[in-house]
């Protein structure tokens, strides 16, 4: 890796999530978010991708970096994130680090949702490899609208609205993908170059696009 960026907007996310962290439960899904890209970090590697740079922003960290061309291995690196994470928790559960061994587990479930750009939303698109376009949109329109729904559900149930912000978050670039698409009337085809983008705690490859 050729350098790390950090800017201003990670420092005031860490120090706010800090201030209203009252349980202490912020230092342990750091933790289990950093084996969560240590495991994408390993596969790249191991299938002869470059990580170029790694910049932690407020919006969560964004590798860049050259993946292989093979969808089966840009697909594997993508899974490599919640693998570890189960690892993780199968490690932390027997020595009694059960909130570990939890923040993992939730970690890596959330992140196999079939929504871009997690994990599991871009596992299958790089295994479609430009195929089935329309049918993966609109799992992925589907799993938002649940994720949205849950997090009402607890918000209205006294648990928070951390759920539905972070559909909102989630939601609102695939809706404005979806929207972009259909009024060129058009899919993008992917190229060579692939960023890999985390957003807060998940780790997913983007492709860069020819039609952008």
């Amino acid at each position: 890796m050729s350098r790390i960026q950090v800017r201003d907007g990670f420092l005031v996310l860490m120090a706010a999530l800090w201030c209203a962290d009252e349980s202490g439960v912020l230092p342990i899904f750091l933790l289990a978010a950093a084996v969560h890209e240590c495991g994408h970090l390993f596969v790249i590697r191991l299938s002869g991708g470059t990580v170029h740079a790694l910049c932690l922003t407020a919006c969560g960290a964004v590798l860049r970096c050259s993946l292989p061309p093979s969808p089966f291995s840009r697909a594997a690196i993508c899974l490599a994130g919640p693998a570890a994470s189960f690892a993780l928790t199968a490690l932390a559960n027997p020595l009694g680090a059960y909130r570990l061994a939890g923040a993992s587990a939730l970690l890596g479930l959330f992140n196999l949702l079939p929504i871009p750009p997690l994990d599991g939303g871009m596992a299958l698109r790089h295994l479609a490899d430009g195929r089935c376009t329309f049918l993966l949109d609109g799992i992925a329109g589907i799993s938002v609208l649940v994720l949205l729904a849950g997090g009402v559900l607890l918000w209205k149930s006294g648990f928070g609205g951390w759920l539905l912000l972070v559909g909102i978050m989630i939601g609102a670039p695939h809706v404005t993908r979806m929207h972009a698409h259909n009024r060129r009337g058009e899919h993008c085809s992917p190229a060579n170059r692939s960023i890999l983008r985390c957003s807060g705690a998940h780790c997913a490859p983007l492709r860069d696009n020819r039609c952008r």
